[in-house]
């Protein structure tokens, strides 16, 4: 699969967003709060026309409205007071094929038309590249589409073009994104935006990164440490991004069940997230120096496996006891973080699919954020909210570190209680930067279960919208 096609600079016409407006329907949005008030004003003929049609001031209702030929001229639509980022994917879903274009029934500063059509644009995303090999007819009905301004779609192509990636790097099977088309991805990227790419791989990464090449050793495609940069000015904040990129997980020769191995394609999403966000904020040539680090492998099972009990000397200096092999993504990242802090930076954020104690902690749907910097922690909350992409805080409690404590001298890379997991993995990861450098954690599930508006089953950018809009906030705070 060809995925330079996806890193774009316009928009991606999946998005269903359009310029043309010959023919638009209007789509007359109105908060359910000012329903009332709107229907107290309606011509006869209109609230005739709602009263029969049953609509109600509930988020998501429509309200085709025809003209005398019975041609739909409008659609009213509901939308909330308040977390309405999704109403319109909502509405999306119930509209016929055509071109729309927005409108509020009141003039209402406060909502963002970008907003509206991002939600509308989530919506509209769909992972069907493959060929089952069946004579499909052509649809000839047309699609359906929202009019926005050359420069609103333009304001918004950065942040679209980010997730639409990620979400397909993540629905993509194991077979096709691979170590290997990471790094040819990354490669495209950083030639696309006129950054520096890296990759250290083979002798060099056993050398320099034991734990990633431990973690990768075993698969038929080899393990490697992906990087790009782009310094523009010494000036600009410095922003370390890394995803554990671990493109399929079998669990190594503690192997997972075949329930649970299923799904071990997504188990790069954290990478993906990372590549998707790094992509936005290029295209949105922010004041900012931005490094992008991905250590990409295949956690298989052969005679070059990593053993429950090995001891592996890490880039930092700390000797790590593989607990359970199918515990890898830490041990990558442990390499990968050690290595960002070599540099100045001013925050290093890493995402990772790393831990199913965080899912049984808080769901699937919502990310667990580990931090050592508190007002860094309430800034990304508050962008989280601000944008309906939600994360909640959990703590590095300190007294669990003495459950990675082993009595030979290592660090166990699981620890010793079978609580706390994902308290337990942050704080392994803790150990490998400096107490001093601002660093945030997001343990996520990265893919979707069940289907909600603008969310649909499977691979989602879980917390790349709240990065990005505290990232851009960041900016300017420094």
């Amino acid at each position: 699969m060809e995925y330079a096609q996806n890193l774009i600079l316009d928009i991606n016409p999946q998005t269903g967003l359009t310029t043309n407006s010959k023919n638009v329907i209007k789509l007359k949005l109105l908060r359910n709060s000012q329903f009332a008030k709107w229907l107290s004003e309606c011509s006869e003929s209109l609230k005739n026309w709602i009263i029969s049609n049953n609509l109600e001031p509930k988020p998501g209702s429509i309200l085709r409205v025809p003209d005398k030929d019975m041609r739909i001229i409008e659609v009213i639509a509901i939308i909330g007071n308040e977390n309405n980022f999704w109403d319109i994917s909502r509405i999306n879903k119930q509209l016929s094929s055509g071109k729309y274009q927005i409108e509020f029934i009141y003039n209402d500063k406060n909502e963002s038309k970008n907003n509206l059509a991002i939600a509308w644009a989530l919506e509209n995303y769909l992972f069907s590249p493959f060929n089952a090999g069946l004579n499909k007819p052509e649809k000839k009905v047309e699609p359906l589409k929202l009019v926005l301004k050359r420069s609103e779609i333009k304001s918004i192509a950065p942040l679209l073009n980010g997730i639409f990636l990620t979400r397909d790097l993540i629905n993509s099977p194991a077979n096709i994104v691979k170590p290997s088309i990471l790094e040819e991805l990354c490669k495209k990227l950083a030639k696309l935006h006129n950054a520096k790419f890296k990759v250290i791989k083979d002798n060099n990464l056993e050398i320099n990164f034991p734990l990633i090449h431990t973690v990768g050793r075993a698969a038929e495609d080899k393990p490697r440490l992906i990087e790009i940069s782009h310094i523009k000015n010494k000036s600009f904040p410095n922003i370390t991004i890394i995803g554990k990129g671990v493109t399929f997980d079998s669990g190594g020769l503690d192997l997972k069940p075949p329930k649970a191995m299923e799904l071990m394609k997504k188990d790069m999403g954290g990478a993906a997230i990372a590549i998707g966000l790094a992509h936005s904020l290029f295209m949105e040539n922010l004041d900012l120096n931005l490094r992008l680090l991905v250590p990409a492998v295949e956690n298989a099972v052969s005679s070059k496996s990593m053993r429950p009990q090995d001891i592996i000397h890490s880039r930092s200096g700390i000797d790590v006891e593989i607990g359970n092999t199918d515990a890898e993504g830490r041990l990558i990242l442990a390499d990968t973080l050690f290595y960002a802090d070599e540099k100045p930076t001013d925050l290093i954020i890493d995402f990772a699919t790393l831990t199913g104690a965080a899912r049984v902690a808080l769901g699937t749907e919502l990310p667990a954020l580990f931090s050592n910097d508190n007002d860094a922690s309430t800034d990304i909350i508050s962008s989280a909210e601000e944008v309906g992409d939600p994360l909640f805080r959990l703590p590095l409690y300190k007294p669990y570190e003495r459950f990675l404590e082993n009595k030979n001298g290592s660090i166990s890379s699981i620890g010793s209680s079978p609580y706390g997991g994902a308290i337990t993995a942050a704080l392994f990861l803790q150990k490998f930067i400096k107490p001093n450098t601002s660093w945030m954690h997001l343990d996520i599930m990265a893919w979707n279960l069940s289907y909600q508006p603008g969310r649909p089953i499977g691979g989602e950018a879980m917390t790349l919208r709240a990065f990005h809009h505290y990232l851009k906030k960041f900016i300017r705070k420094h």
